[in-house]
């Protein structure tokens, strides 16, 4: 039983391991899009916003993108499965 536990511990690090690297990867590979291209952008129904931020930035920022949703940059695994690849996202992170 300890073994399969083990196992399996191993296994999840390993995994959680794997996606890390792929979004660090995917984040350096990610194309930019300055703030001129993103107003053109909003409330387009095809395009996601994503604010980011560290939540202590977020709040003591007074700059709110308009449609943004908030999300936590620690916890993408949480949230990133929840967005339509179909639309663009774009991701705002200071």
């Amino acid at each position: 039983m300890r073994k399969e536990v083990a196992s399996t511990a191993a296994l999840t690090l390993l995994a959680i391991a794997w996606i890390f690297s792929a979004i660090s990867i995917a984040a350096e590979d990610a194309p930019r899009i300055t703030k001129e291209e993103v107003v053109t952008l909003l409330g387009d129904p095809k395009v996601t916003i994503l604010d980011a931020r560290a939540l202590a930035d977020w709040k003591k920022s007074d700059k709110k993108i308009k449609g943004a949703v908030r999300v936590d940059p620690h916890d993408v695994g949480t949230w990133a499965g929840n967005y339509s690849k179909e639309k663009k996202i774009i991701v705002y992170c200071a």
